[in-house]
């Protein structure tokens, strides 16, 4: 499995840096400066657009005590998971929610940090969760973040990027994005999608 500093260095290679880092995290190169700078958000935004099967998380939720008077319309309040990147939905019990069994939310906050506020007991969450060890990526998805990694590094790398190496670089991150949420799919299987009520009762 490719480590951080490999992915840095075809991250770069996009660009058409030739000289190759040899500590992504420790040595001072511009480039490896400003890779270590955009690293951590081109990451986690990579991990929030997609509900990618290898970063699902369910985990419990930390119930809150004492819940804001002024927020009447739900019954529970939770701490948001500090681990969350993405919060995909409440377990319901039911594998492939419909619009009945599907748990009803909000995402709000107080002094410490965000919260969760809803109407299920002893309720658990199913969430992107905030990955760092490069050994739990599949290979097709670091080779797109490789691409996006690049896209983030400053123009003044490039000179001023006239030949517009990012827009062809644009490009082919979205190939290799689509190639790992196919892939990602394609590893899973899935219920049919449920008829809600409505549709039912009109059959």
């Amino acid at each position: 499995m490719a480590s951080k500093t490999e992915i840095a260095n075809i991250a770069i290679g996009h660009l058409g840096y030739e000289k190759e880092i040899a500590n992504v995290d420790s040595e001072n190169s511009q480039y490896a400066i400003a890779l270590r700078r955009y690293h951590d958000l081109a990451l986690e935004q990579m991990l929030r657009d997609f509900d990618w099967s290898f970063a699902t998380k369910y985990a419990d939720l930390a119930l809150i005590e004492e819940i804001d008077d002024t927020v009447e319309e739900w019954l529970y309040s939770y701490r948001y998971p500090v681990d969350c990147l993405k919060l995909r939905r409440i377990y319901s019990g039911v594998r492939n929610d419909s619009l009945e069994s599907k748990i009803k939310y909000t995402i709000n906050g107080d002094e410490t940090g965000r919260l969760i506020y809803t109407d299920q007991q002893d309720a658990k969450a199913i969430y992107t969760e905030n990955i760092t060890a490069y050994g739990r990526f599949p290979s097709d998805f670091l080779m797109a973040f490789s691409f996006k990694w690049a896209l983030y590094l400053p123009n003044k790398l490039l000179g001023g990027d006239p030949f517009k190496i990012k827009q062809e670089l644009a490009q082919q991150y979205l190939m290799e994005l689509r190639n790992a949420r196919m892939n990602d799919k394609s590893e899973q299987s899935f219920d049919e999608p449920l008829e809600s009520e409505y549709i039912r009762a009109r059959s």
